[in-house]
């Protein structure tokens, strides 16, 4: 009892580390705010490459939303993943409206390729895209009128390559407002941007949600067809374009972009076995790691202090008082850590309370991620099953 005690009272002094670090992590990370107008002069021509598949529930505010940019200089090409629903009508029809939009359809999936890499290759390959910037971006995103002019300024800036920005995660659902933080948390422990954004560091990411990338680099890396195989297509496509002597920067833009990527659990469930185990980099070390901090972390302080809770209004004693009251107190001190990290995060801290069924599930989404592509079994993914090709090529 007393060693139980005690590891208690260090995950809470471990709590308190770890969340003074986080702030200051928090201040020192880059973010892309709204601009208050172009220093550059006329910026260059952006051409904005959208993959859709069966998105008429998203597609049309997407686009309307890219098309009200203060950045004029734009095009915009969708591509039709042969979808069964109304988004190539509904792009159809924004087309005859601005001549901006253009619309590319497939029905064809080659071997050896993923859907999305299919897809924006295809933009690419049959769009003709014209501008000296590519940016693409998913139909599930809702753009601010600046979030194409203030991410391309950031990068001219900087002098950059690929600039890729983390979004506001907009969630309605319980389970989307429990999970979406929870996971976000996890991935961001092992994306850290200051070391991401330091060139002589090997680490890469990517959010395919906003990659925009020098058309000239972005070619001189092989495109979508360097990569064509790759399941976590965002940030293996950042890794070719530094591996071809580009430039990244990562950075958050939550005042410029939304999405909503998953509307309930089964979606959530599906999407995140997609990518949750290679976002880890497929390494089992970084799964075990991340589930044992869901289980010490979360689980641990809550059932410690809901049971010293009950104990004391039970009137039982299985620890001393004192024991329990700390007990008590490391719980709530969790919590408020907890509250506090998802409010400066806008992760809807009203659900705090839950963060232990939170990483109760990541550690079932992670463990079902990893078995399904150690298994070389793939994953399914608007109806279709996806192999990466390390599995296509080891079963591993």
């Amino acid at each position: 009892m007393i060693i139980l005690f005690w590891i208690t009272v260090g995950i809470g002094g471990l709590w308190v580390f770890l969340f003074t670090k986080a702030l200051f992590e928090l201040r020192d990370i880059p973010h892309v705010h709204p601009a208050e107008g172009a220093s550059w002069g006329p910026l260059p021509k952006v051409s904005v490459i959208i993959p859709a598949r069966d998105e008429e529930a998203n597609i049309s505010n997407c686009i309307q939303s890219l098309l009200v940019q203060d950045h004029r200089n734009i095009e915009i090409i969708v591509v039709d993943d042969n979808s069964s629903d109304q988004t190539a009508a509904i792009v159809a029809n924004f087309c005859k409206m601005d001549k901006r939009v253009r619309l590319v359809k497939i029905t064809e999936l080659p071997a050896g390729w993923t859907g999305k890499c299919n897809a924006v290759h295809q933009g690419v390959v049959q769009g003709q895209p014209t501008g000296q910037w590519l940016l693409f971006t998913d139909a599930d995103t809702i753009h601010s009128a600046q979030s194409i002019s203030a991410p391309l300024l950031a990068a001219i800036d900087r002098n950059v390559d690929l600039i890729t920005i983390i979004p506001h995660l907009q969630a309605e659902s319980f389970w989307e407002r429990l999970m979406q933080p929870t996971v976000a948390a996890l991935i961001a422990l092992f994306n850290k941007p200051a070391k991401i954004n330091d060139p002589d560091s090997p680490e890469v990411f990517g959010n395919g949600q906003f990659i925009m990338v020098r058309s000239q680099i972005y070619k001189k890396a092989g495109g979508h067809a360097a990569i064509r195989g790759k399941v976590l297509d965002d940030t293996e496509l950042v890794r070719a374009v530094v591996a071809a002597g580009g430039r990244m920067f990562l950075a958050l833009g939550r005042d410029l972009f939304s999405t909503r990527m998953y509307v309930n659990l089964a979606a959530l469930i599906e999407g995140w076995a997609k990518n949750f185990y290679m976002i880890l980099e497929s390494k089992l070390p970084r799964v075990v790691l991340a589930v044992s901090l869901a289980v010490v972390m979360s689980l641990w302080p809550a059932l410690v202090g809901l049971g010293s809770m009950a104990a004391l209004l039970l009137g039982a004693r299985p620890w001393p008082s004192g024991w329990l009251w700390a007990g008590v107190a490391i719980y709530f001190l969790v919590m408020i850590f907890q509250a506090i990290l998802r409010g400066v995060n806008r992760w809807y801290p009203a659900y705090t309370p839950f963060a232990p069924l939170a990483n109760l599930m990541a550690v079932y989404l992670l463990v079902r991620s990893a078995r399904l592509h150690r298994k070389g079994r793939g994953v399914t993914w608007k109806g279709r099953v996806v192999f990466d090709d390390q599995e296509r090529t080891d079963g591993s």
